[in-house]
């Protein structure tokens, strides 16, 4: 890439700052997943916002999201028993409430580690273009947080094992 002339750099920054309000949040979540806040802070010259270990600051809770015939207290319990506080998970089970689940409030945002994802209406909002809301999150990595998919042996479905997997699954990530 050439270096760019004083004129084009402030163009540049023309640009920027008015797509600055939309990319900030998505960009400093995924830096700060992937450990790398303190570089982008480094480089934008602000690292005196963080202290000198560098703070990073993990997303805590988890949204399981999809029709389920496993009760709410039933899949508290499983986690538990796999050693998670229980009270870090919101679950938006029922078919009826799905068909309302803004997945929006997803993109973009540091409050939850990840999405476990059962079987869901298609048409929701918050899906942008894709064909569904799992598929506008896989699709964007960079914007909403890691789903984990609850599946059996026939596809997406909320069953005990396949929370229990996905709990795994969970211990994987970051």
């Amino acid at each position: 890439m050439t270096t760019l002339s004083a004129y084009e750099l402030d163009d540049l920054q023309q640009a920027m700052m008015e797509r600055m309000a939309d990319g900030l949040l998505p960009a400093i979540s995924t830096a700060n997943r992937t450990g790398e806040l303190s570089e982008l802070l480094r480089l934008l010259g602000m690292s005196d916002l963080l202290d000198e270990e560098g703070v990073s600051i993990q997303p805590t809770r988890v949204v399981v999201i999809g029709d389920s015939m496993v009760k709410e207290a039933k899949l508290r319990s499983i986690a538990r028993r796999h050693g998670y506080d229980p009270d870090m998970f919101e679950f938006v089970l029922g078919y009826n409430e799905l068909k309302h689940y803004d997945f929006g409030k997803l993109r973009g945002t540091y409050t939850y580690r990840a999405v476990m994802a059962g079987p869901m209406p298609h048409s929701t909002p918050g899906k942008r273009d894709a064909s569904s809301a799992i598929a506008e999150m896989k699709a964007h990595p960079e914007t909403y947080p890691p789903v984990i998919p609850l599946r059996d042996s026939n596809g997406l479905k909320i069953t005990n094992n396949s929370f229990a997997n996905a709990l795994c699954e969970l211990a994987a990530i970051a």
